[in-house]
């Protein structure tokens, strides 16, 4: 019987390395660390946020739900907006580039046969 792992143990914040699995393209390894990175960047800014959001509604200077209730201005809007394109656009480049050199070597190798 394996050993039972310490479920009491807090996970490191990092990785350190991956495991390489077998039968997997090099697409599926971009894929898998922008999943484990993205998830613990959201995790940390959704702490963080409660973290503000609690510090904000203690002292008094948010009201309880005034983030919720926010609604942003055509400026607010276009910059969030920006912010999210160029967000996705870092996000997806190692995909992007990895799925264009498959398609560069897959259609090399069919001009070649």
């Amino acid at each position: 019987m394996s050993p039972q792992p310490n479920l009491g143990q807090p996970l490191p914040r990092t990785p350190n390395r991956f495991d390489p699995i077998d039968g997997a393209r090099a697409m599926d390894e971009q894929l898998l660390a922008m999943i484990v990175g993205l998830t613990s960047e959201v995790t940390i800014l959704r702490a963080r946020l409660d973290a503000a959001e609690r510090l904000l509604e203690a002292s008094g200077a948010l009201a309880p739900g005034a983030v919720d209730a926010f609604e942003p201005d055509a400026t607010a809007e276009a910059a969030r907006e920006a912010t999210r394109r160029a967000t996705i656009d870092k996000v997806f480049r190692p995909m992007r580039e990895a799925a264009q050199a498959e398609l560069a070597a897959t259609t090399s190798a069919g001009d070649a046969a």
